[in-house]
């Protein structure tokens, strides 16, 4: 099927097929769509705009997986037990940042005791005559980085000094060299950061040594700990304690009700039965059983809140989960779904008011909050997540070019290259700028670095501002640098990574993989002629000629950028030859030559559409989504090809707003 036809032919296969196995798409039906796992992007938007705060927890969770291109697709979210560890840390660290109430550097003193088998008291401190460790519980108010200082002296003794271990329960040890003797003591530190709530500091003697010939001891003297901080934290505010902790009257159970209430409303994007809030409460009661506060109380239920699957997984529940029988979702479901989809985040206030009214259900208001949501800031989201993965954008930087080869490219260059193509990117997501111009627009956003790299006149400006290409070789996004580069090698163009991008991503028919044992081609000095006249050697094989011949022309019509995206006229003192054939019959000479019949091409368009309906979060393949796949796209050009109606026409579609159980 991947052989050697392009669009057309290749859709009347598959719609054949289809038709003949008697899986005609009915596009009254929305599909089943998998439980959604928010995704680290979405977690960390999420906890801002419910907490208001700075942290990116989800920074340090395991990589999200991909499929189909996207790392939001509901099929390939697994939820690993570390993961489940990492929310519950999460949690604890999130709340705990949201109700501070001091950020004033505190100190605490602690006495040394440690087990006998180890050591005993001497003086005011503890001596560790062989190798142990001694445990002290701390009380931490705020999270944040703490400073650990350790008062000790050494009884020395071998070739090497006594040495302190510092540590914090769950983080890596500190060792310290300890050259004080017993006339001077001397204070060791160590850094660490500590969470909300009780800590376990842990010292000990690691290195004990006795030469029984004489009598030489090692030995270890401990006075005290000295806990400091939190460091550098920042100042409290109030205003986000308070929008979580409603009323004051935290030890009456009806203010406690409240805070719950409107809390798990929020971060589970719906409202939570009372059932739910009388088991949130009763872990209050558990704190307040073991002599806790109700704030402590109020903080472990909040946690639970943030824990639970509602607010984990975006939960949307099918009446009769084993009927094929379509259901509208809720409102809050389909408020839900529709941030997610435009923001990566939770709905905000006028959104879950609109769903508390029950006006989702019109299809006027939902298009009505789409067009809302998509003019506000929060819509960068679609840049950076949906545009990011689709043009690779992402992927800049995983990979640097041969420093020998190309010492020109540093990491300001790539920061402007990124930056070119997100800002060329929004210019057409919000000045309606029609896609059918996206891949042969005669201007680009570049700052005075991309600018000179380019050729091309200085911009004054260290931001990206709209230049004319009118008079250059450069025309719309496949010439941009950020593109160029992620699809070379670190030491040559890659015709063959440019092609398969073009198939996979603008066109949607992604080539079949290499047979098993097929060898690149060598990057090294043995490597002779062009890339062109070693990729149609390549191409004499059967094997690999199938796939290539459909590949390669799409890459060579880019070879006169290199690897990191400048313009050439030779490959190595190799003439470039930039011409090829477009599927059967159309040829092209050249870069702009071959951009203007992909311009031209419908199936382009199709697959933009195919892309933004796999960003919702479902899997492009299943049968059901083709009617619906085919009917945005004629829209879609009705509309003259306008990104920002296309995403309305998908949000307001039958299969957005609606779903159905799996049989």
């Amino acid at each position: 099927m991947h052989a050697t036809k392009l669009p057309g032919a290749l859709l009347l296969v598959s719609a054949a097929a289809a038709a003949a196995c008697g899986n005609g798409s009915s596009s009254d039906d929305p599909g089943r769509v998998t439980l959604h796992r928010l995704n680290n992007a979405e977690y960390n938007n999420t906890v801002r705009d419910l907490l208001g705060t700075e942290l990116r927890p989800a920074d340090d969770f395991p990589a999200d997986d991909r499929g189909y291109g996207f790392d939001n697709v509901a099929d390939v979210l697994r939820l690993s037990p570390l993961l489940v560890e990492l929310y519950e840390t999460a949690a604890e660290e999130l709340i705990a940042d949201t109700l501070r109430t001091s950020t004033t550097s505190t100190m605490q003193m602690f006495e040394v005791m440690g087990p006998s088998s180890s050591g005993n008291t001497s003086g005011t401190g503890w001596l560790f005559f062989s190798n142990g460790t001694a445990t002290v519980n701390v009380p931490i108010a705020a999270a944040g980085q703490y400073r650990i200082a350790v008062r000790a002296y050494g009884q020395q003794a071998g070739p090497e000094p006594a040495r302190l271990s510092i540590e914090v329960s769950g983080q890596t040890p500190v060792v310290r060299d300890v050259t004080a003797v017993q006339a001077a003591p001397a204070v060791y530190e160590a850094m660490f950061p500590l969470p909300a709530g009780n800590a376990q500091i842990i010292v000990g003697f690691v290195n004990d040594y006795y030469d029984m010939a004489t009598m030489a001891d090692r030995n270890l003297w401990v006075d005290h700990v000295i806990v400091e901080g939190p460091i550098g934290a920042p100042p409290v505010d109030g205003d986000r304690r308070a929008a979580v902790l409603i009323c004051p009257e935290l030890d009456d159970r009806t203010c406690q009700g409240s805070i719950l209430s409107a809390f798990a409303r929020r971060a589970w994007r719906r409202p939570a039965t009372e059932l739910e809030i009388q088991d949130l409460l009763a872990l209050v009661d558990v704190a307040l059983g073991e002599g806790d506060t109700a704030e402590a109380g109020l903080r472990l239920a909040l946690q639970a809140v943030l824990v639970s699957p509602h607010f984990i997984y975006r939960v949307e529940i099918d009446p009769s989960p084993g009927s094929k029988t379509p259901h509208p979702l809720t409102d809050w479901e389909l408020a839900t779904r529709l941030s997610y989809y435009l923001w990566s985040t939770m709905p905000d206030a006028e959104l879950f008011a609109a769903a508390e009214a029950g006006l989702l259900q019109d299809r006027a208001e939902v298009e009505r909050q789409a067009r809302r949501m998509l003019d506000d800031p929060k819509a960068v989201a679609l840049i950076d997540n949906f545009a990011g993965q689709w043009l690779f954008t992402r992927a800049l930087g995983d990979q640097d070019p041969d420093y020998m080869l190309y010492p020109d490219y540093d990491d300001e260059l790539e920061d402007a290259m990124r930056a070119e193509t997100r800002r060329y990117f929004q210019a057409f997501l919000e000045e309606d700028i029609p896609m059918d111009q996206f891949l042969v627009a005669d201007f680009t956003y570049a700052n005075d670095r991309l600018a000179l790299h380019y050729g091309l006149p200085p911009v004054g400006s260290a931001e990206p501002v709209r230049v004319s290409l009118a008079d250059t070789q450069r025309r719309g996004f496949l010439m941009q640098g950020s593109f160029l580069r992620v699809t070379s090698r670190p030491k040559r163009t890659s015709p063959v990574l440019r092609g398969k991008w073009i198939l996979d991503n603008l066109l949607c028919l992604p080539p079949r993989p290499p047979p098993p044992g097929v060898e690149g081609l060598p990057d090294g000095m043995m490597a002779t002629g062009s890339i062109r006249d070693r990729l149609e050697q390549h191409q004499q094989d059967p094997v690999c000629a199938s796939c290539h011949e459909v590949m390669d022309p799409l890459g060579f019509g880019l070879d006169n950028f290199d690897a990191i995206g400048r313009w050439r006229t030779d490959d190595g003192g190799y003439p470039i030859d930039a011409t090829g054939t477009f599927g059967h019959a159309a040829s092209f000479d050249g870069p702009a030559e071959m951009v203007a019949l992909l311009a031209a091409e419908p199936q382009v368009y199709r697959c933009l559409v195919e892309k933004l309906y796999t960003y919702t979060g479902r899997s492009p393949f299943r049968i059901e989504s083709t009617e619906h796949i085919d009917e945005l796209t004629k829209r879609f050009a009705d509309n003259g090809f306008v990104l920002k109606d296309l995403l309305v026409d998908i949000v307001t579609d039958d299969f957005f707003v609606s779903r159905r159980g799996e049989p």
